[in-house]
């Protein structure tokens, strides 16, 4: 599967609208959506966005909870609740809601920055600030990734 890779930083104009890098697009339009979803960060002020791949992953991570848990409400109240589905006009526009631009801070640009299966979408001058803290914890962080190629039968090192 196609992942979200890259950082890009684009104009947003007077209506809100913003271009979504073409990678990102074409990733969404493969998932069979004309757009993304997006919904407030829980980790800070900054957007979560998806397709409709990851999008199905949220819903089965909030199934698992207890259906009348307040801690499930709490989640799904950010995550379905705030969340927007925007579909690309013909340049390959969204128009990213006001709600979202006020969480994030975000007003006359907008960095897109690749994660996965999902991405965030940044004020440019938050995220670089961000970029040099990640940068500077990833070092200490590093034992966290494996090659699986370095694992032995079962799972288990070699």
């Amino acid at each position: 599967m196609e992942s979200f890779r890259g950082r890009f930083t684009n104009k947003i104009d007077a209506k809100g609208r913003v271009s979504v890098p073409a990678k990102f697009r074409a990733i969404t339009v493969a998932q069979g959506f004309g757009g993304i979803v997006c919904f407030p960060s829980i980790q800070g002020a900054f957007v979560e966005g998806c397709g409709p791949a990851f999008s199905a992953v949220i819903d089965e991570m909030l199934d698992r909870l207890d259906p009348f848990s307040r801690e499930r409400d709490l989640l799904a109240s950010v995550l379905l609740g705030d969340s927007a589905e925007l579909s690309f006009d013909s340049d390959g526009r969204i128009v990213l809601p006001e709600d979202l631009r006020a969480h994030a801070n975000i007003t006359d640009e907008a960095t897109f920055v690749g994660m996965g299966r999902k991405f965030q979408i940044w004020e440019p001058r938050a995220y670089e600030a961000f970029r040099a803290e990640a940068l500077e914890q990833a070092r200490a962080h590093g034992d966290l990734l494996r090659s699986p190629l370095a694992l032995g039968p079962g799972g288990g090192a070699r």
